[in-house]
């Protein structure tokens, strides 16, 4: 999805990824693919040689994921970042814009947060994510720039499709089984789509203000969502479905995110909500496509359970 946004607008673009996850959409013009992990620096450094800017999306994403083998997932997203950062500083790179979460603010009050309030992470993963970003926070900012863009909870149709994520599955299990589950209904959580998410990284990565934010929550404030909503609005968009809400729930994220900063400083608008998603997927499915929806390959937690033995992705 990013790698096509920034080939359309005309720059070069050098891939890296071990394809534990399926791997990159191969093919596109005016693209390097290199298949290296993030913690072998020997297999991509070389790659850095006269570019501009760096994404580091390499992780094991999410909280289930981390789970099967935390020992992996602190080396991947904690020590793969350092890695890459150490890197972009040895070849003089000045731009990198690093993924993290929504996720780290973990469990709040009802109140809105922002980028400076207090974070609770809740899971390894958002627990490597935060100390992410205190290690790049706190390199020196005299010719190395790291911007911090902590996604919302993605959602959406994409090349690699995901159907680990709320949105996601939640509207698949609707059409596929006729209901909707929810559990717990009370929390809060924000929502983007997949395309939103490039969007705001090429926007970052055109941001060259020396005195341009470190940290933006990415994502929009209608799209805060309590999770009962979620289930409502798929079952508006399937015929027929029956929403369940089961009251226990062992997921303890509750939170509402303001993302106020990103829309003044970026112009950063979304294109795509929740109900187009779940349309979307509802369309998607009623053509025939994604009847394997439960297959491991759209799942990152059972990607790693079937890779337990060395379940790393970059």
């Amino acid at each position: 999805m990013l790698t096509r946004r920034l080939r359309e607008t005309g720059a070069e673009v050098v891939v890296v990824d071990n394809g534990l996850v399926g791997g990159p959409e191969l093919g596109l013009s005016g693209v390097t693919y290199i298949d290296g992990d993030v913690l072998d620096t020997g297999s991509w450094e070389k790659a850095l040689d006269g570019v501009d800017a760096v994404v580091h999306l390499a992780a094991i994403v999410g909280d289930p994921a981390c789970g099967v083998d935390t020992d992996t997932a602190w080396n991947v997203n904690y020590l793969g970042t350092i890695r890459v950062a150490e890197a972009c500083r040895r070849a003089g790179i000045r731009s990198l814009v690093f993924a993290s979460t929504c996720s780290n603010y973990g469990f709040t009050a009802d109140a809105e947060v922002g980028v400076w309030s207090p974070m609770a992470p809740q899971s390894v993963y958002a627990e490597s994510k935060v100390l992410s970003e205190h290690y790049l926070l706190s390199l020196p900012r005299d010719e190395f720039f790291p911007r911090l863009l902590r996604f919302a909870t993605i959602h959406g149709l994409s090349p690699r499709m995901r159907f680990d994520l709320a949105v996601n599955v939640m509207t698949a299990n609707a059409v596929e089984h006729g209901r909707v589950t929810v559990h717990g209904g009370t929390q809060w959580r924000p929502f983007l789509h997949v395309e939103d998410a490039a969007a705001a990284v090429h926007l970052v990565l055109g941001d060259d203000r020396p005195a341009a934010p470190s940290i933006y929550n990415c994502g929009f404030g209608e799209e805060n969502y309590r999770m009962d909503s979620i289930g409502k609005l798929i079952a508006e968009e399937v015929d027929g479905v029956h929403m369940e809400i089961l009251e226990e729930h062992t997921d303890p994220r509750n939170y509402r995110v303001n993302f106020d900063p990103i829309r003044r400083e970026l112009g950063f608008t979304p294109s795509r909500r929740v109900v187009d998603t779940a349309r979307e997927i509802r369309d998607a499915m009623r053509a025939g496509k994604y009847s394997d929806f439960a297959s491991p390959r759209y799942s990152n937690y059972l990607t790693a359970v079937a890779q337990r033995v060395d379940p790393v992705s970059a």
